[in-house]
């Protein structure tokens, strides 16, 4: 059954699911252009005494964010609390681990943030978060760039041919070509970005109340893909001084799935424990 919470103002929604009917909470966040169904095979693999409580984030399934806000109005990270705090006590919620994949990895990382006394563990899969690219903080935190990437969104075709001309100087990574010919060339996918980009620019986490206030005990996983041209493994290095554990599994961006839960149960670090 999909459940809903809302913001005081009933102007934003999140919308989450629930797998497995233990006490246990798992709190868990999707990929960019993944729903919160995303983590339904994974029911199958949650021990009796937990449960998995998936998310939609913002931009994606049945979550929404006032489309006149999009402009300079992101979210906040204490809006971000209020709507997971609303989730914590409808479902009543003290402890929780959290597990995030991709864009979920960031937003896993500023929930630990904001939540660092409630959290058990945290587990993530090819996370986002942990490097801000050039073009990010250009098209993000650039007045200049914010104006210049909302244009380029209305000029596709522009765009196209703009990332296959790059494509032809082999200077960027040819499946990193795909991957972004594969976002703007569908619809869909483009609407979410510009929701995505809009709405949670600021959910940037700080590392330093990430994995330092409260979490020293805490067990802190990240599992990178070997062969992920997205999310490089060396950006692993930015967290290398925190109390993190970092695994390199012999996938690409994709470590949600099957595969990469079985080779996390042979490091011990599924099922989620503290």
């Amino acid at each position: 059954m999909i459940q809903y919470v809302k913001s005081f103002d009933h102007r934003i929604q999140l919308a989450y699911r629930t797998y497995g009917s233990g006490d246990e909470c798992i709190l868990a966040f999707h990929g960019f252009g993944h729903p919160k169904e995303d983590w339904a095979f994974i029911e199958s693999e949650i021990p009796p005494h937990q449960r998995l409580i998936a998310v939609d984030v913002i931009g994606h399934g049945e979550s929404y964010f006032p489309e006149d806000r999009l402009k300079n109005q992101p979210l906040q990270k204490e809006e971000w609390k209020e709507l997971i705090e609303a989730i914590l006590i409808q479902e009543k919620i003290d402890r929780f681990h959290l597990a995030g994949y991709s864009l979920g990895g960031r937003i896993s990382m500023v929930t630990a943030e904001l939540f660092p006394e409630r959290i058990i563990s945290m587990l993530l899969f090819s996370p986002d978060g942990l490097h801000k690219s050039v073009f990010f903080r250009f098209a993000n935190e650039w007045s200049v760039g914010r104006v210049m990437f909302r244009w380029l969104l209305t000029q596709v075709p522009l765009v196209v041919k703009l990332i296959k001309l790059i494509g032809k100087t082999h200077l960027v990574p040819a499946t990193k070509i795909k991957f972004l010919l594969y976002q703007i060339e569908n619809k869909d996918r483009l609407d979410k970005v510009k929701i995505v980009w809009g709405a949670l620019s600021k959910l940037w986490p700080d590392f330093n109340r990430v994995f330092v206030k409260n979490t020293i005990s805490r067990k802190n996983t990240i599992a990178f893909g070997k062969h992920d041209p997205i999310i490089l493994p060396a950006f692993g290095k930015a967290i290398r001084n925190y109390p993190v554990k970092i695994e390199i599994l012999p996938l690409g961006h994709r470590t949600l799935k099957k595969e990469g839960i079985d080779l996390l149960k042979k490091l011990n670090h599924w099922p989620m424990t503290e």
